[in-house]
């Protein structure tokens, strides 16, 4: 992950120094997968969705995007000064410290769906990669 910001920020220099200009055209959006599904009751609504973000958006970015253009999908966040963007609830349904319930991020960026290491304000979703938001108990 730091690599990957160094990469970008070096990137991003070397095009201000060089006085480049780039244009949406030449980095057009990607898409990326959303799957929501609860792994408690399974009676809450689950979906898969769709949608297109800038490359090396973060994924909060791409789920206000989704939110633009799917009535179906809605989320809340809340922010914390020390953590970032916490997914509070999904689509209707909300994580509960007393049921220990919570939204858990996972990603299939490496072949399999593991989680994420960092939330949605901070995480960067590949091309066509899938993140699943599963309602789970800790």
């Amino acid at each position: 992950m730091a690599l990957r910001l160094f990469t970008v920020l070096c990137f991003t220099a070397l095009v201000q120094l060089l006085g480049l200009q780039i244009t949406a055209e030449q980095y057009p959006d990607v898409e990326i997968h959303i799957t929501v599904q609860d792994k408690i009751s399974n009676e809450h609504v689950q979906g898969n969705y769709k949608t297109l973000m800038r490359p090396g958006g973060i994924l909060l970015g791409a789920m206000k995007r989704l939110t633009e253009c799917n009535q179906d999908f809605k989320y809340n966040v809340t922010y914390n000064n020390d953590y970032g963007y916490y997914l509070e609830k999904v689509n209707g349904v909300a994580g509960n410290d007393a049921d220990h319930t919570y939204w858990q991020i996972l990603s299939n960026s490496s072949g399999k769906l593991d989680p994420t290491n960092v939330g949605v304000g901070c995480y960067i979703p590949k091309a066509y990669e899938t993140i699943v938001f599963n309602f789970t108990k800790w």
